[in-house]
C-alpha cells in the first residue's frame, strides 16, 4: 500500500518537474528571442540610413553623369565609365539593403528559433557579400578624375604614381572580394573590416539564440 502511494507521489512529482522544465524552456526561448530582436534594431537603423545615403549619392552621381554625357569628349570618358560603375554597384547595394530591412522585420515577427537562426545566417552571408561587391567600386574612385589637363600636361612621374595607386587599390579590392568569407572570420583583417556595429548586432543576435541551443543540450 505504501509502495503504491510512493509511486503515485513520484509520478506526480515527475509531471510537475516536466511542466516546470517546459515552462522554463519557453520563458528562456522568449527572452532570448526578444534579446535577439532588440540586438537587431540598431542594424535596421543602419540599413535605413545606408539606403537613404545610397539614394542621395546615386542621384548626385547620376546628375554629373548626365552632364558628362551631354558634353561628351574623350577626356571625360574615364569619368563616365567610373561613375557608371559606382552608380551600378551603389544601386545593387541599395536593393540588397532594402531586402535586408525586410528580412529583419520578418525576424522580428518570427517565433521559431530555427527559422530565426536561418534568417540570421542568411542576413550574415548577405552582409558579407554586399561588402565584397562594394569594395569592387574602390578602384573606380581612383580613375574618375582623369582629365584633359592630366593627359596633356601630366608628367611621367604623375602617371606612374597614379597608375601605381590604381593598381594597388584594384589588387586589394580583388583580393578582398576573393577572401572575405566566413571561414576567415577569426582573422584580424576580417575583424577589423567587419568590426562595425552592423556586424556586432548580427553576432549578438546569433549569440542569444545559441544560448537557447546550449540550454536545450544541458
Amino acid at each position: 500500500m505504501e509502495d503504491i502511494l510512493l509511486k503515485e507521489m513520484w509520478a506526480a512529482y515527475d509531471k510537475k518537474l516536466e511542466k516546470s522544465l517546459a515552462l522554463n524552456k519557453r520563458l528562456i526561448t522568449e527572452i532570448q528571442t526578444q534579446k535577439a530582436s532588440a540586438a537587431l534594431r540598431p542594424l535596421k537603423t543602419i540599413k535605413i540610413i545606408a539606403v537613404i545615403l545610397g539614394i542621395i549619392w546615386s542621384a548626385f552621381l547620376s546628375g554629373l553623369l548626365i552632364l558628362s554625357l551631354k558634353y561628351f569628349s574623350f577626356y571625360n570618358l574615364f569619368f563616365i565609365i567610373s561613375t557608371m560603375a559606382v552608380i551600378t554597384i551603389t544601386i545593387a547595394a541599395i536593393v540588397v539593403y532594402i531586402k535586408q530591412i525586410v528580412q529583419i522585420r520578418q525576424i522580428d515577427n518570427n517565433r521559431s528559433v530555427v527559422d530565426t537562426q536561418k534568417a540570421l545566417l542568411g542576413l550574415q552571408m548577405s552582409t558579407i557579400n554586399i561588402v565584397r561587391v562594394l569594395m569592387l567600386s574602390a578602384p573606380f574612385y581612383t580613375t574618375f578624375y582623369f582629365n584633359k589637363t592630366m593627359f596633356e600636361n601630366g608628367s611621367i612621374g604623375l602617371w606612374v604614381l597614379q597608375l601605381t595607386i590604381t593598381f594597388i587599390i584594384s589588387t586589394l579590392a580583388i583580393w578582398f572580394y576573393r577572401n572575405a568569407k566566413m571561414e576567415h572570420a577569426e582573422k584580424p583583417w576580417f575583424k577589423f573590416i567587419f568590426g562595425t556595429s552592423e556586424w556586432t548586432s548580427l553576432t549578438r543576435a546569433m549569440h542569444f539564440l545559441q544560448e537557447i541551443e546550449d540550454y536545450e543540450k544541458e
